[in-house]
């Protein structure tokens, strides 16, 4: 088989979609099937750097293209089936194309697009992709459901491929590792809670920041390690711990690399992941798997990637959050027995199991 993939998002600023597709991409290049893979990217990506370490020209081939002639792309360069990780799909093979929709947050809740027009415009064109491709992937089945209801997508049109935990985040604290985040971000001996998410609205920094100061007095002296950008458009974590009063006990640590936040998971006394929405929720895992207790909100597809490896609290309850938080850090045998079931969810989600998935679909298409 010879699949096409929409590789524009490994380079640069990756985000989600684009740490998705590269460990996705890499674990499909690790199975033993003998298909060969096109990655396109825009013009000039080759040039960044980025790509070196990926596997030989025989099994991964790199080819620049502008986007409007990727639509010819999928018959010049003979490719069987196309794969659109990123809302869209570009081109088609000979069997036609699939698409990745991770998840319906600015369908849902059209109010929070940045767009000019608002998001009307783009829901019309990913509903007419989804029924275009010939199977619409993604990545929970809360997003399944999602699709279905507000785009109308028959369910059995609609394939759920879990993401996997990079193999990146394995625990890493010791007294030194300690020592140097105490001096980078003026933590106390005390320790911290660990927020992982931005100022975007869904993420919910207002509510997580609210329930601390209701039982500050309760965090043992614990500081508040906020990570992700700092500021959006309708909020920004200084503007929210300011109006709290919580301008001593949070540190805002800006975007990190992953590096960074491996050692943040593994240190941390708490994460807390309290979202409005999420399609799949991979800071949950990757807390789990570095060793982080986790308190994470009982909606969207965070109960179905949580288990009952985390303390689950209603994200709208500033009191329910607070409490999870207290219970948490004042019973040790909770925290431990958290450690250790989080570690157990962790394993169950990995990017070989979804590259496997994933080939298996190619393959029950290209025939």
């Amino acid at each position: 088989m010879r699949i096409g993939i929409d590789a524009a998002s490994l380079v640069g600023d990756k985000g989600g979609v684009g740490w998705h597709t590269h460990h996705l991409l890499k674990a499909l290049l690790e199975l033993d099937d003998q298909t060969d893979y096109v990655g396109y990217l825009r013009p000039g990506s080759l040039q960044a750097g980025e790509l070196s370490g990926w596997p030989p020209a025989r099994r991964m081939r790199w080819i620049e293209t502008r986007r409007w002639v990727m639509s010819w792309r999928g018959r010049w360069d003979r490719l069987d089936l196309y794969h659109g990780p990123n809302f869209k799909m570009h081109t088609t093979g000979r069997y036609g194309g699939i698409v990745t929709i991770h998840d319906l947050w600015l369908a849902r809740h059209p109010e929070y697009s940045r767009k000019l027009l608002g998001q009307a415009g783009s829901s019309r064109r990913a509903i007419a992709t989804a029924n275009r491709a010939r199977k619409v992937v993604t990545v929970s089945e809360f997003s399944a459901r999602e699709i279905e209801s507000l785009y109308g997508i028959p369910r059995d049109h609609v394939r759920v491929i879990h993401n996997g935990v990079s193999e990146d985040f394995t625990p890493l604290c010791n007294d030194q590792i300690q020592a140097e985040l105490r001096a980078r971000w003026s933590i106390p001996p005390a320790g911290f809670i660990l927020f992982v998410g931005g100022a975007d609205p869904r993420k919910n920094h207002v509510g997580f920041l609210q329930a601390v100061a209701k039982c500050r007095s309760l965090l043992g002296g614990r500081v508040i390690v906020l990570v992700g950008d700092a500021v959006h458009p309708q909020g920004s974590y200084a503007a929210t711990a300011q109006s709290l009063g919580l301008e001593q006990e949070v540190r805002c640590t800006g975007r990190l690399d992953r590096e960074d936040l491996r050692r943040l998971y593994s240190c941390t006394d708490l994460f807390v992941f309290p979202s409005h929405y999420e399609g799949f929720g991979m800071p949950v895992l990757e807390a789990m798997a570095c060793g982080a207790p986790t308190v994470t909100s009982s909606t969207s597809s965070l109960p179905e990637v949580a288990g009952d490896a985390a303390l689950l609290v209603n994200p709208d309850d500033v009191e329910d959050l607070g409490r999870a938080m207290v219970t948490v850090l004042s019973d040790t045998n909770l925290r431990e027995n958290l450690r250790q079931r989080g570690y157990e969810r962790a394993r169950l989600f990995t990017w070989q199991r979804a590259a496997a998935s994933t080939s298996a679909l190619y393959r029950e298409l290209c025939t």
